[in-house]
C-alpha cells in the first residue's frame, strides 16, 4: 500500500507529460525517497520546495523543449510579441519626436525592456532575456494595480491593453530555459523592418492610440508572415543559456 508521501509526490509528477512519467516515474519516485523512510514523514510528509521547484522545471523543459510542437510554437509566440513591442516603441517615439512628450506618455522603460529581451533571446543570452522579459510582464502589472486602488475597481481597458504583455512575458518565461534551441538569425533581420514600418504607420496619425496599437500587432505578425523565421537555421550554437 502506498503511503500519503508517495500519493503526493505521484500527484507532483503529473505535470510531467504522460510518456515521460511512463519512462522516468518510478526511478524519480525512488530518488524522492532516498532519504525520506520516517513513519511519520510517510504519513504526514509532503514533496519539499525544492523538489518541486525542480520538477516543475523540468516539465517545462520537457514541454517545450527542443523538437517539440509545444515549444516552437511559443517561442515564436515570445519572439512575434517582442517584435510587436519594439514596433510600440517606434511608434511612440515618432509621435514624441512629432509633438514632444505628453504627460501621460507610456514609460520609456517599457521600450527599454522590450528591446533588452528581445536582443537577449536572439544573441542566446536567454538568462538575461527572461529576467527582461519577466520584468516586462511585472511592469504591465503596473498600471492595473494602479487603477484598482486608486477607483476601486478592475480597470479591464487597462487589461485588455496589458494583455499582449502579459501573454509575450509567459512565452519568454516558458519557451527560453535553458535547453532551448538557439533562435535564428532572421530575427536580427526582421527587427529594423518593424521599426520602420512601425515608425512610418504614425507619420501621418495625430496621436497614440488604440487603433495605433491594434497596428502595431498587426505590423509584426505580417513582418513575420513575410520572413518566415521558422523555416530559417540557426546559426548560434546552444551553449549560451545560463
Amino acid at each position: 500500500m502506498s503511503s500519503n508521501l508517495e500519493r503526493r509526490y505521484r500527484t507532483l509528477l503529473r505535470v510531467l507529460p504522460a510518456w515521460y512519467r511512463a519512462e522516468r516515474e518510478e526511478e524519480m519516485v525512488g530518488i524522492f525517497f532516498a532519504d525520506r523512510g520516517d513513519d511519520l514523514d510517510l504519513e504526514h510528509g509532503w514533496p519539499g520546495w525544492g523538489e518541486a521547484a525542480a520538477t516543475l522545471g523540468l516539465a517545462v523543459r520537457v514541454r517545450f523543449g527542443v523538437g517539440r510542437p509545444a515549444g516552437a510554437v511559443v517561442r515564436l509566440l515570445a519572439l512575434t510579441g517582442l517584435l510587436g513591442l519594439l514596433v510600440v516603441a517606434a511608434q511612440s517615439w515618432t509621435v514624441s519626436a512629432r509633438f514632444g512628450w505628453a504627460g501621460d506618455r507610456p514609460v520609456w522603460w517599457y521600450d527599454v525592456l522590450a528591446v533588452a529581451a528581445f536582443a537577449a533571446l536572439v544573441s542566446g543570452r536567454r538568462a538575461a532575456g527572461r529576467v527582461a522579459g519577466g520584468l516586462l510582464g511585472l511592469a504591465a502589472l503596473w498600471p492595473v494595480v494602479w487603477t484598482l486602488a486608486e477607483v476601486g475597481a478592475m480597470g479591464w481597458p487597462h487589461v485588455l491593453w496589458q494583455l499582449p504583455v502579459w501573454v509575450t512575458a509567459v512565452a519568454v518565461l516558458l519557451g527560453f530555459h535553458r535547453e532551448a534551441p538557439p533562435v535564428p538569425r532572421v530575427w536580427w533581420v526582421m527587427a529594423p523592418v518593424a521599426l520602420v514600418v512601425g515608425a512610418a504607420s504614425v507619420l501621418f496619425t495625430p496621436g497614440l492610440s488604440t487603433a495605433t496599437m491594434l497596428l502595431s500587432w498587426l505590423v509584426a505578425v505580417a513582418v513575420v508572415a513575410a520572413f518566415r523565421p521558422w523555416t530559417a537555421r540557426a546559426t548560434t550554437p546552444a551553449t549560451t543559456g545560463h
